[in-house]
């Protein structure tokens, strides 16, 4: 009797491991590839990623409407800053925002940025200086993975209002750094099947921990490049509200699931510290049945307009509330503000212009998970 217990167990044992599949590098997106996914900014209810090990099942079938959109991975030859990335194999443009990479058998790696930067509301080349990891093969359970990234950009120091520069005294910079670092270390910890869209498929997931950190750094005449924390404390100066939600370090825990069936990664959803959904993003698997496009979303007032001394952002009641990128550019494409917020539909947001040189300004509003943007002129006078 207890030899047949022992082989029952043994049995199970071995149909769990042979449950458990590999990622290979046939999942890798190459040139012609088009991936179809959806970015879903709120959800009801919240997604059961369920425990370590497996066979598991998680059903995600909640997962059925958000914004769709589709990475098409063109040759690196084609992109408007080609010839900044001549190593690059593939890039990948979306919202006139381009991602360059290349691949191996093993991995596939982000080489930078080119196009019109989101943030800056301008056009900036972007090479990492630590390349991040995109993508891995082989992936098995209970593997690990690990990605680093680091880029800085150098910029005039007009993406700052006067006021802040005023604040600085005689700490005034005549150029500014930015620098971004990002740290993932994951575990391919759990397997099984994700039910999602009427399919069931069989996956790996990924948990990892993530950590950004921003810092802002000014050149200062004969001092160098200091940091903005630094030189702020000095001037006895307070970190403006739209500096102070860019900067400073971050953690999130990501979760992936994969399948050898599809080039997608299937659900990509990330929590920030305190166990919140901070953004998802899943594959389109043919059962996305609502869908809302970003030019759906209603567009916003700005008065007065012509405006002097400031100007009220007026948000619709159709928005919802939460956290907001704001950028102003002018004619020339130069950011000259930008600013994290909070909004909420049926109320307005006060921006000081009276430090703007006058003339055309266009003023752009994200989401925090970009999955739209809505833009409104107005004039300076």
């Amino acid at each position: 009797m207890k030899y047949l217990s022992l082989l029952f167990v043994l049995s199970a044992i071995h149909l769990g491991l042979n449950a458990q599949i590999t990622i290979t590098n046939s999942t890798f997106p190459v040139v012609g590839d088009k991936l179809k996914l959806v970015n879903k900014s709120s959800l009801t209810g919240s997604l059961n990623m369920g425990n370590v090990s497996g066979p598991q099942v998680w059903d995600f079938s909640a997962l059925n409407s958000g914004a769709k959109y589709t990475e098409e991975y063109k040759s690196a030859s084609t992109g408007q800053d080609a010839a900044s990335f001549t190593d690059a194999q593939m890039v990948v443009s979306l919202d006139n925002q381009e991602e360059y990479f290349k691949s191996s058998a093993t991995a596939i790696t982000s080489l930078g940025l080119g196009g019109q930067n989101p943030l800056l509301g301008s056009a900036v080349v972007v090479r990492y200086t630590k390349q991040p990891t995109y993508r891995s093969a082989p992936l098995t359970f209970i593997g690990a993975t690990k990605s680093d990234g680091a880029f800085n950009i150098k910029l005039s120091t007009n993406i700052f209002p006067d006021s802040l520069l005023a604040s600085l005294g005689s700490f005034k910079p005549d150029s500014v750094r930015i620098e971004f670092t990002t740290t993932s270390t994951g575990l391919m910890d759990a397997y099984g099947t994700l039910k999602m869209q009427g399919k069931d498929i069989e996956v790996l997931r990924e948990k990892s921990a993530v950590t950004t950190k921003t810092n802002v750094f000014l050149k200062v005449p004969l001092l160098g490049w200091q940091s903005l924390d630094l030189l702020l404390q000095i001037a006895q100066a307070s970190i403006p509200d739209f500096i102070k939600g860019l900067i400073g370090s971050r953690k999130y825990t990501d979760y992936k699931f994969y399948s050898n069936s599809h080039k997608e990664v299937l659900v990509s959803a990330r929590y920030d510290s305190l166990n919140v959904l901070d953004e998802l993003i899943f594959a389109d698997l043919g059962g996305v049945t609502s869908v809302k496009d970003q030019k759906e979303i209603d567009a916003f007032n700005l008065f007065p307009n012509p405006s002097a001394e400031l100007i009220n952002i007026d948000i619709p009641d159709t928005w919802k509330e939460g956290s907001y990128l704001i950028t102003i550019t002018d004619l020339a494409g130069q950011s000259v503000y930008a600013e994290p917020c909070q909004l909420t539909p049926g109320q307005s947001k006060q921006i000081k212009t009276n430090s703007f040189a006058k003339g055309v300004y266009f003023l752009t509003l994200r989401d925090q998970f970009n999955t739209f943007t809505a833009t409104t002129k107005f004039v300076r006078d």
